[in-house]
């Protein structure tokens, strides 16, 4: 009788490890392109805002989509 143990174990590791390395991967990719900084969510406020309304009636706090 053939013990299938180690082979499982091996293979279960290794796609752990893979798993664990893409994942830190797209982190550290990510944290470069920076998607995780402070100003990270200031493109979702550009989107959103209305570009007729005037620079002091937008969003306070967030930066508008030319600069002010």
């Amino acid at each position: 009788m053939n013990d299938y143990t180690w082979p499982s174990i091996f293979f279960s590791y290794l796609f752990f490890a893979l798993s664990m390395g893409v994942a830190v991967f797209f982190f550290v990719r990510s944290c470069k392109d920076g998607y995780l900084g402070k100003d990270s969510e200031d493109l979702k406020y550009q989107v959103f805002e209305d570009p007729e309304q005037p620079a002091d009636l937008r969003t306070p706090g967030r930066r508008s989509s030319d600069g002010r």
